[in-house]
């Protein structure tokens, strides 16, 4: 039925597909696989811990901050944005002690 309606737009099928929201790497698969630390809350934004979920990898001399948002289309965290930083810059930034809220 899916392939019917998109034919009928004058879309093809592969396009119609791409339109609908994909998580390209879900939290889950993230979590299992990357080594890293749990944030409370993203660094630098005012973002609802509710609705983000940020977590930092520390490798070398580098920072790298994912950003996964809950959606509802998805089901499930899927990775937004990623910021990644020398460390010395992260921590110009957002300072270098971490407290729970």
């Amino acid at each position: 039925m899916k392939r019917l309606f998109a034919l009928a737009l004058g879309l093809s099928p592969l396009a119609a597909q791409a339109q609908q929201v994909q998580c390209w790497l879900p939290y889950t698969g993230f979590e299992e696989t990357v080594p890293h630390i749990n944030l409370a809350r993203c660094p630098g934004e005012s973002m609802d811990p509710a609705e983000w979920v940020c977590r930092i990898v520390l490798r070398d001399d580098m920072a790298t901050v994912y950003f996964f948002r809950h959606t509802a289309e998805a089901g499930m965290p899927c990775l937004i944005r990623v910021l990644r930083q020398d460390f010395n810059s992260f921590a110009a930034i957002h300072g270098t002690t971490y407290m729970e809220p």
